[in-house]
Formats: C-alpha cells, structure tokens, sequence
C-alpha cells in the first residue's frame, strides 16, 4: 500500500516492474526503502522520469536518485574578512595604441 501511495501512477509501473521484472515484489521493497530514505516526493519524481526512459526496475530509480542527492549549491562570491587575505595584484595599464593608430590607404601596384 505503501508504493502504491508514493505516486498516481504507481499502480502503473507495478504493472510494467511484473510485465519485464521476475520478481516484482522486490523491487517494490527495495523502492518503498528508497522513499524512506529519500523521501516520497523524490522517488515519485524518479518514477516519473523512470516512465519517460522506460526503466522499470527498483536499480533504475536510486540511479535516478543518486545524482539528485549529490546536488552542490551554485559557486558564488568569495567573501574575505581579513584585508591581509587580499592578493596585492598590480597590473601595466594596456596597451591601446593598436586601437587608435589610423590604417593605411591601399594602393594598386602593378
């Protein structure tokens, strides 16, 4: 009853996990104990994504879940709190003569 909570179509991939899987009902324990694990709102998703690439097997869904629970936040600023952490950095001012120098006018030699 517990898998058949997880997701609206839960009943629909049992259907598909007996279809193409020996044992179906271990694959539902071991799903139903990656929700614990997990949680339900998880693993629902992984079925879903489970249904579009049509893998059904309790394996298809923890590697679905895996990388989801690897998830780093985005890199932001680094914030220093000692001056002394600063790098003293000087840099040449650029070169821009390059820019204004004017081109020179082509001329047709025979």
């Amino acid at each position: 009853m517990r898998f058949l909570r997880l997701s609206a179509r839960a009943e629909a991939y049992y259907l598909k996990l007996e279809e193409r899987r020996m044992n179906p009902h271990h694959h539902v324990r071991k799903i139903v104990a990656l929700s614990d694990i997990s949680g339900p709102e998880a693993v629902a998703r992984a079925m879903e994504d489970a249904f579009a690439y049509e893998a059904f097997a309790s394996d298809s869904i923890a590697n679905l879940l895996e990388p989801r629970a690897r998830f780093t936040p985005e890199a932001s600023a680094l914030h220093l709190t000692r001056r002394e952490d600063l790098l003293e950095v000087t840099l040449p001012p650029p070169d821009l003569s390059m820019y204004q120098a004017t081109p020179q006018p082509k001329t047709n030699s025979p």
